[in-house]
């Protein structure tokens, strides 16, 4: 069951994934639930070989790049490479375990999209990573909550909260009330093949990272960019 812990003095989120780039889909729901529930920070977090997801176009080195443009936007984005130098497939127990032990006087909240939700019977440990999080739910176009997986259906009437409940604590699930972002990395590194202005679903300085180092270009391009 969730537990309430009065005595945390810091409230942390952390938001994983490829960000192959980093893009406002990312950014901006996380700062309006930082806004929220007062985050203080937020770990911005590039996974190694992720196991449900392809692998990142470009070096990882340019996805820290990115994540390190994007930082310069909110001083509570810290970029974080934790899982990029375990060197082996992210996996979010470890993860959390790490986290626990790194701020223990730290409530932890781990922000997922519904679609990772919807399949997390499939993560390794799954129902033991309650015992060191809250789980952050966004909405995610063409996932409903009505796809749950009965054991999925239980755990959220176990764990499941309102945003009033929802600050503090461990083993806590809040289901975001935001509109979806309706954004797709695919496409965006599609279009940035030819773009010359930036896109609106980037960041001036992620944009301007891209071209500096002209990442996402046309294919005789890319071998160049993976290796700037």
């Amino acid at each position: 069951m969730p537990k309430t812990n009065s005595t945390a003095t810091r409230h942390i989120a952390i938001l994983g994934g490829t960000f192959d780039p980093v893009h406002w889909g990312h950014l901006k729901p996380v700062l309006a639930l930082a806004d929220q529930f007062d985050w203080q920070r937020i770990h911005l977090l590039p996974t190694c070989a992720p196991p449900h997801r392809a692998q990142p176009q470009v070096l990882d080195t340019h996805r820290l790049g990115m994540l390190d443009a994007a930082a310069t936007l909110d001083s509570r984005f810290h970029v974080d490479d934790w899982e990029l130098r375990q060197g082996l497939p992210s996996r979010t127990l470890p993860t959390l375990k790490h986290f626990h032990q790194e701020c223990p006087d730290a409530c932890l909240y781990f922000v997922i999209g519904m679609d990772s939700l919807l399949n997390l019977p499939e993560w390794l440990h799954w129902e033991r990573l309650f015992d060191y999080a809250n789980f952050v739910v966004m909405p995610r176009p063409g996932y409903q909550l009505e796809q749950c997986r009965p054991e999925l259906t239980e755990l959220l009437q176990q764990r499941q909260v309102s945003a009033d409940e929802f600050r503090g604590g461990v083993g806590k699930i809040y289901l975001a009330e935001c509109e979806p972002v309706d954004s797709s990395a695919t496409e965006l590194r599609e279009q940035l093949v030819n773009l010359t202005e930036c896109p609106a679903m980037l960041p001036e300085p992620v944009w301007d990272y891209i071209r500096t180092h002209n990442l996402y270009a046309m294919s005789n391009n890319n071998d160049a960019a993976l290796n700037n």
